[in-house]
């Protein structure tokens, strides 16, 4: 009921809405392509008669801040081809050519610079996209777009560009392999292609093809690249061999550990390759793949009991990720980055437990004996992707009691994972319909996991993407997906009881916890609908949800399971210029969200609303309420627990990037008052442009919070009654990031990064939830006293529930510290294109202790700049051929 309410009430208001007179012409530009009979030098001159003899192509158009009208200055390019190159030729007018700027930094790295960007999308297909960019200092920056409007800025290709400064502008010269497209040689004469422009000075951005701002389409609005025939695609081989060595100084051990010594040699070898299976596929294939030398991930310390998500960060798996996803979330939900594929399962650290012994020297990272995978896009719109990988058996070494005695047991098996991606584009890639299907086979047998994990877990999906309606401005998107594991009936009955299922919730009658399961199975859709793009009026409405059993966290990544969510928005967006703004825009989003019990868990809405201002200042904020009902997943398993209404409110100010020093500003703050709970987190960041080929970062950041009714604990009493211990916690979280990126050519940086962080939390007031029904919010507890609970010098709290001077149960301490600097330096040459050496230094230094919780700032930081660690110095060489 409460869903149509909120739809109709939306989809009503939007009806009576009149778009506005597009500013933009929409119609398919074309240029031609000349073949190469000239010799060209990539050197960022025109100068040679190849490019003196083709004639350039103009028309480009602003895309911001006026949309489509002339730019302030002229931009015209060239397009010249043989048989193993595609040249292109873009120069850059400008009447004050001594204030183009080109910022020196790595590849890669977007900086407030004149940029040209060129798009090709070979298969013509208004789908997939491969964009190649640069600016007057000449650094390179590459990406992948798929689905029309999904960028991976991840993929590194192997291409040439020079730039050069003129009296007239600048010019930029690519050189760009067809080794590194993919196109169909099927008498294939035209390519989508675009150019874009960007004035740093101005904050002007101007492209030949027409693309407004307020599209969030991108390969779809390219123009159309006439002449590219005769082409055959190249063999497409590719080897990418890579070895490291180092050592490893361990700065505090533990006398007693047989396991840790002082210092330790580290080494590695491993090798990435890639072949051209005709001209529509390309096989990949790793042994032993390697981790990107790259930042760590983030230091989080995580209250809840859900899992949290890092990004991949291994070359092998980045590549080809435009065919492989398929994504189970919609993108603001609570299940953003949901997707029946996680590459980071692959690989992952071992799941054996250790906790219980002495001493442990356990794998940080599961071996992976090998992976392959076969992707490709076909002439007709066939997309396919095949992917297998094998990960080995992995043993810990432990020392039970610290008395010398070593045993190895099995804490990962041998295992195998397997993901098959096919999608077909109908209507000129208007349409789109697809499927996924993933497989997770472990070897248990004998290796003593069997209670803990699954033999085989299956997924699958499919989808169907529509666009129609005036100019294809109304969008569709359904998709419809399952799970089915198998395992132990310890293993299931584990998995059903986990934070995502609670099939033992006392309190609901719809789901039944089966102790001789040795299977389950689930099942989940979205559907999305509305008009999401174009200038005026947006508006549209969705549905996610997630059934009880479904599961897909063997290899893919699921928060949540157990809810139906309904949303629907309305947005007017304006993105001409006006006196005092460049652009605006404001929202209404609603949401329901409940459970299939079905018990209503929230009600909310939310006002939002941003500006960019004619100073190139941004401005965004809004306020929600939620209205909270009750939360199933409180108790951990326990009865469903009452809610209650909450405020927040939240902005970000982010200053003119185009200085030498800007800055950015967030603030989010909630405040639940019937629960005496709040929170402030307060995140800033200062980027200094020091030199031309410096920049520099401080990021600092502070969370305060107070909870009213953070979960501790459950533990039966000596009656044998699971009570589900509460308390108060002030929680305290502090960090500072730090960068420096100091690039001294295109080819040769320097990286360093450092993250001190610390994190307390004091808990006080425990209680335990009794009447979890209750309306009134103190009714729901019983609380203990501070004279009803005793800490013992093992930080084990002994509770005296009644007072009547007996101890009825026992929870450990749960306060905390958590201390952590993590820091690298990253130098970083690219001795020739594709192949670099790396040197590397990375410190991890982490401690933590229970003691009171309470937040120091002072003694935080001196015991921090005091905690032990661990130091790497490690090189790294790999080298790419192309055959």
């Amino acid at each position: 009921m409460y869903r149509s309410l909120i739809v109709l009430a939306i989809l009503t208001t939007t009806a009576r809405a009149q778009d506005p007179d597009t500013s933009i012409q929409t119609t398919t530009v074309h240029a031609s392509a000349h073949r190469r009979t000239e010799p060209i030098t990539i050197d960022g001159k025109l100068d040679e008669k190849a490019w003196v003899d083709c004639p350039p192509t103009t028309g480009f158009v602003q895309r911001f801040p006026d949309a489509g009208k002339p730019p302030e200055h002229d931009t015209e390019f060239r397009v010249e081809y043989d048989d193993e190159n595609v040249y292109v030729a873009v120069h850059a007018k400008d009447n004050e050519p001594d204030k183009i700027r080109g910022l020196l930094t790595r590849r890669d790295q977007m900086s407030s610079s004149d940029w040209i960007m060129v798009g090709i999308d070979s298969y013509h297909d208004r789908r997939t996209g491969y964009g190649f960019g640069v600016n007057p200092a000449g650094v390179q920056r590459d990406l992948i777009i798929f689905d029309d409007q999904n960028a991976d800025d991840s993929w590194d290709a192997v291409w040439t560009v020079a730039t050069s400064i003129d009296r007239d502008g600048w010019t930029a010269e690519f050189e760009i392999p067809l080794s590194q497209l993919r196109f169909s040689p099927d008498d294939q004469k035209s390519w989508g292609f675009q150019v874009q422009r960007v004035v740093a000075r101005s904050g002007e951005e101007d492209v030949w093809s027409p693309w407004p701002k307020s599209s969030n389409r991108v390969v779809s609005k390219f123009g159309t690249l006439e002449g590219m025939a005769g082409l055959e695609p190249a063999r497409r081989v590719e080897i990418l061999p890579y070895v490291t060595g180092g050592g490893v100084l361990e700065e505090s051990i533990d006398a007693g550990d047989p396991f840790m010594r002082t210092a330790r040699a580290r080494g590695n070898a491993g090798l990435d390759a890639k072949l051209g299976l005709g001209s529509a596929f390309t096989l990949a294939a790793t042994i032993n793949p390697d981790f990107g030398q790259v930042e760590a991930d983030p230091s989080q310390v995580n209250l809840t009991a859900n899992e949290l998500f890092f990004p991949e960060k291994r070359p092998f798996f980045l590549e080809g990720t435009d065919i492989f996803q398929y994504s189970t979330g919609n993108g603001d939900g609570p299940s953003s980055s949901d997707a029946l594929f996680y590459t980071r399962r692959i690989g992952a650290a071992p799941h054996g437990d250790t906790d219980d012994y002495a001493y442990v020297d356990a794998p940080q990272a599961t071996t992976i004996y090998g992976a392959a995978k076969i992707s490709g896009k076909t002439s007709s719109g066939w997309s396919l992707g095949v992917l297998d990988a094998v990960t080995g058996e992995e043993r810990a070494r432990v020392d039970a009691d610290g008395d010398g005695m070593i045993t190895r047991p099995i804490v990962e098996p041998l295992s195998n994972y397997a993901v098959m991606r096919v999608k077909k584009d109908l209507r000129e890639g208007r349409t789109t319909i697809g499927g996924a299907i993933t497989a997770t086979n472990r070897a248990l047998g004998g290796t003593g996991l069997e209670p803990t994990m699954h033999d085989q877990a299956y997924t699958g999906g499919v989808q169907l993407q529509h666009r129609f309606g005036k100019d294809d401005l109304i969008e569709s998107n359904v998709r419809l997906f399952g799970s089915w594991i198998h395992g132990t009936t310890d293993a299931i009955s584990d998995t059903e009881e986990n934070i995502r299922h609670l099939y033992q919730r006392p309190d609901q009658g719809y789901l039944h916890l089966d102790p001789n399961a040795t299977s389950l199975a689930g099942s989940g859709f979205l559907v999305e609908l509305g008009r999401f793009q174009g200038p005026g009026w947006h508006y549209g409405t969705g549905f996610d949800s997630k059934s009880p059993g479904l599961e897909t966290n063997d290899l893919g990544f699921q928060r949540l399971g157990d809810y139906y969510l309904n949303w629907a928005f309305v947005e007017y967006r304006k993105d001409e210029p006006s006196k005092n703004l460049l652009a605006w825009s404001a929202s209404l989003n609603a949401w329901v969200f409940t459970n299939y019990q079905p018990l209503l868990e929230e009600l909310g809405s939310n006002l939002f609303g941003h500006a960019t201002f004619t100073n190139h200042w941004d401005v965004m904020g809004g306020v929600t309420i939620g209205n909270h009902r009750w939360d199933p997943m409180a108790l951990r398993g326990g009865p469903a627990l009452r809610d209650d209404a909450a405020y927040n409110v939240f902005t970000a100010v982010t200053s003119d990037t185009r200085k030498w020093i800007y800055a950015n500003a967030n603030l989010n703050a909630t405040i639940k008052p019937a629960a005496d709970t709040w929170n402030a987190n307060l995140t800033a960041g200062v980027t200094v442009q020091a030199r031309s080929n410096l920049d520099l970062f401080l990021g600092p950041s502070a969370l305060v919070a107070t909870n009213g009714a953070q979960y501790v604990d459950q533990e039966p009493d000596t009656g044998g009654t699971t009570r589900y211990v509460f308390a108060t916690i002030d929680e305290v979280v502090t960090s500072l990031t730090m960068r420096a990126n100091w690039t001294f050519s295109p080819h040769v940086s320097l990286q360093v990064y450092a993250m001190p962080f610390v994190a307390t939390g004091h808990y006080y007031g425990l209680k335990e939830a009794t009447d979890t029904h209750a309306s009134d919010y103190a009714s729901r507890f019983h609380v203990y006293g501070d004279a009803h609970v005793m800490t013992t010098a093992d930080d084990i709290l002994n509770i005296d529930r009644d007072g009547d001077g007996t101890v009825d149960l026992q929870v450990g301490k749960p306060d905390f510290t958590v201390r952590e600097l993590r820091s690298n330096v990253v130098l970083r040459w690219e001795y020739r294109p594709g192949s670099a050496l790396f040197f590397i230094w990375s410190h991890d230094g982490e401690g933590s202790d229970v003691g009171d919780g309470r937040y120091r700032f002072g003694s935080d930081l001196s015991q921090l700049a005091r905690t032990p660690g661990e130091d790497v110095v490690m090189m790294k060489l790999n080298y790419w051929v192309g055959l």
